[in-house]
């Protein structure tokens, strides 16, 4: 494998810089029209033909449509999930992708389900998970056909329709549909990702919750709630203004009281919204609302102790006051979110939660450490939940180094292949290895436009820099010329 850029990928450079230059703006174009279909993953309302819903189907239909008027083969699979194929070969390379959405949720700036625009940045619900870059996978099979670049092996873009829920999509695919040799993830950060944590999938119950079971918050389990809300009978108002005044803590501020005319009062508490595996720079908006509850002397003596067991487990990001606080050299820390708040019945309060759990660890031993911490709380840890285990390939895999070097080619860095939290449908397909396109932070591609702690997948007012995201496709080129290469001689 090369350890520099050869001189025929040098010479490949500027004319790929050229073709993303003139098709800039279609790009564009085609990815307003993505964004415009709501395409959150909904099971519940499957029918033959589309087992994630009308809105899934929808934004499948309008890919493959627009693929085949660009003149790609396309396949679709039995509505799991849909290919768009480049090249007339025995064997694939994958490139993998979702069509799928998280819920908009709360506290939004701008119009989540259109596609708006301010500088060099794009904001709407998908732009950088994962819609941004599925469409960025259709204009590399462009590029790779205008520019003429030989491979020996088909591009084929498989697109799946519930990363963000169950990956059924992609557990469909794996048992039905043609499997490629080797397959990029373009689902996460760069350089390569070689440890993927486990996911737990789990709910909370609280029977008699009583003034709790008011609480509204979050969209999604895999989401930090940037607002969460409670009501009131009329009668609180006086003494909860009295004491609100004198909240301190995480609840001195960001706490407010809304009356809808005199049936009742609500509490609302605004966080720092954002992906659940990527804490960092997240609020939880339910903590501050649990808080500030406490605070306020509005709850019994069963309500404040709940209320006190839920803030102390939830507390950390990292899971440290639930027994959970787990570490490993290859993946890190885990974490533990409290995605979703909403009452079933009268008096309850469920909780959908997320764990994402070291590579050492087992998702068994972790749910019974939680099931012990939840012991005589009055917290009740449904039976159905969902464990997806860890992906790890070595930092010396073959195809990791290659894909590695290649970033540190063309970037001229030094980088080590990374762990993370994120989950992608590497743990889902063999040999499918998530490689970007998603960038590092500074101030150029930073959106200084929004409220503080906006601007993240799953957060509101999701948003990605363009030019970052199209500085990955030169990348990508030279990776899957590479790859081909590789993958020809093992054969």
């Amino acid at each position: 494998m090369p350890a520099t850029i050869s001189a025929q990928e040098k010479a490949l450079l500027p004319l790929i810089q050229q073709w993303i230059d003139k098709y800039r703006d279609d790009f564009i174009g085609d990815l307003a029209q993505w964004i415009e279909i709501p395409s959150i993953s909904r099971a519940d309302q499957a029918v033959p033909g589309a087992p994630f819903g009308p809105e899934c189907a929808a934004i499948l239909q309008r890919v493959l449509s627009q693929a085949e008027d660009s003149g790609f083969k396309t396949e679709w699979h039995e509505g799991y999930a849909g290919s768009v194929i480049y090249g007339n070969h025995s064997r694939d390379i994958g490139l993998i992708g979702h069509l799928d959405v998280v819920p908009a949720g709360d506290n939004w700036s701008w119009p989540p389900f259109s596609l708006s625009r301010h500088g060099e940045f794009l904001i709407g619900r998908g732009v950088a998970d994962n819609k941004g870059p599925g469409l960025m996978n259709i204009y590399l099979l462009k590029l790779l056909r205008d520019l003429h670049i030989p491979l020996h092996h088909n591009l084929r873009i498989v697109y799946g329709l519930a990363e963000e829920t169950t990956m059924a999509d992609m557990a469909w695919y794996a048992q039905h549909g043609p499997l490629p040799a080797y397959s990029i993830v373009t689902d996460g950060m760069f350089p390569v990702n070689n440890a993927q944590k486990g996911q737990l999938s789990f709910t909370l119950h609280i029977s008699n919750a009583g003034l709790l079971a008011g609480i509204k918050a979050g969209a999604a389990s895999n989401s930090v709630p940037d607002l969460a809300s409670v009501n009131f009978e009329p009668a609180a108002d006086a003494a909860i203004n009295e004491k609100r005044v004198s909240l301190q803590g995480i609840a001195a501020t960001d706490v407010s009281l809304e009356r809808k005319g005199e049936e009742s009062i609500t509490l609302v508490a605004r966080g720092n919204g954002g992906h659940a595996a990527f804490p960092e720079g997240t609020r939880n908006a339910t903590l501050i609302l649990l808080a500030a509850l406490i605070e306020l002397e509005q709850l019994d003596e069963t309500e404040l102790c709940i209320a006190s067991t839920l803030y102390e487990i939830f507390d950390s990001p990292y899971g440290d006051n639930a027994g959970l606080g787990f570490e490993d050299e290859q993946s890190g820390k885990l974490t533990l979110n409290a995605g979703v708040w909403y009452s079933t019945r009268s008096g309850s309060l469920s909780i959908d939660c997320d764990i994402r759990y070291p590579v050492s660890c087992r998702g068994e031993e972790i749910m019974a450490i939680l099931q012990q911490r939840l012991h005589n709380t009055g917290v009740s840890l449904d039976e159905r939940w969902r464990d997806v285990s860890p992906f790890y390939l070595p930092e010396s895999h073959p195809v990791i180094t290659l894909l590695q070097q290649t970033w540190n080619n063309l970037t001229g860095r030094e980088d080590a292949s990374y762990a993370m939290g994120g989950v992608t449908h590497s743990k889902m397909l063999r040999n499918a290895i998530t490689f970007g396109p998603g960038y590092r932070r500074n101030h150029k591609n930073t959106p200084d436009f929004l409220p503080e702690g906006h601007g993240l997948p799953h957060g509101a007012d999701e948003t990605i820099h363009l030019p970052s995201l199209l500085e990955a496709i030169p990348i990508y080129v030279i990776a899957l010329i590479r790859l081909d290469r590789y993958l020809l001689v093992q054969q």
